[in-house]
């Protein structure tokens, strides 16, 4: 039988060097429980260094270059099954967004107290504008394929675009969109500056807004708001994930 001493989890982290990449790897560092076993800037090294260090955990940026469409995480599995891939992402022009402390925070812990079945994490941070609709629906489409759950790519991402088109065009400013994939449930979730609460209007024929809120609440299987720790809310969405049964 072991000790109480916590046993120590390896980490190689896959990202470029900047300001926020530093904050994550501080803040993993800063964990007695955790230590950072090697960075490397692409995935070809990531599975490099899975295979020779047999991380307990490997965290990815899924926007480096070389990301999409090369198998990243099937080549991961294939020299290191046990590791588990954390997934993270934001856009380049965007130095900080809000929940940003609430996601690093919520890493870390994650990986310091693993539940059971480990969820499958990504985060997206997006700019101001109306591209971020369709960049966060690509991001969902990629993500989905390499998590292996394709048949909720429609569903998921008329869900994340009615949830990044409220955030920009009721609140503006940088937001975040960050998914969860934990047993039978996809939990969509979008972080933005704004202190107001979502709320569902009334439809009538002739009105053209408002639909957004219905729409989710008709492709998901509950949704709700939470206040973040350093301003903002969190509207998040969860999605039935169980796969089809067949009698």
């Amino acid at each position: 039988m072991t000790g109480g001493a916590a046993t120590v989890k390896g980490i190689v982290l896959v990202q470029t060097a900047d300001a926020q990449s530093a904050r994550v790897r501080e803040a993993l560092a800063a964990r007695p429980e955790l230590v950072v076993l090697d960075v490397v800037p692409t995935t070809l090294e990531a599975v490099s260094a899975a295979g020779r260090l047999k991380p307990g955990v490997l965290v990815l940026d899924v926007w480096l270059e070389d990301v999409a469409g090369h198998g990243v995480l099937r080549s991961v599995r294939a020299v290191s099954p046990q590791t588990r891939i954390v997934l993270h992402a934001r856009a380049a022009d965007v130095a900080d967004a809000p929940g940003t402390q609430r996601w690093i925070s919520r890493l870390v812990d994650v990986i310091v107290n693993p539940v059971e079945a480990a969820p499958l994490d990504a985060r997206l941070v997006l700019a101001d504008g109306a591209q971020s609709v369709p960049m966060a629906r690509r991001f969902v489409n990629d993500l989905l394929g390499q998590w292996e759950l394709d048949e909720l790519t429609a569903t998921c991402g008329l869900v994340t675009s009615e949830l990044v088109a409220n955030a920009v065009q009721h609140v503006g400013g940088p937001c975040a969109l960050e998914l969860i994939h934990s047993g039978d449930v996809l939990r969509v979730a979008v972080a933005d500056a704004g202190r107001g609460m979502p709320d569902l209007q009334t439809l009538g024929p002739l009105n053209q807004n408002g639909r957004g809120l219905h729409i989710v609440s008709a492709f998901t299987t509950s949704w709700g708001v939470d206040q973040l720790d350093d301003g903002g809310k969190l509207v998040w969405a969860g999605i039935d994930a169980r796969p089809e049964r067949t009698s």
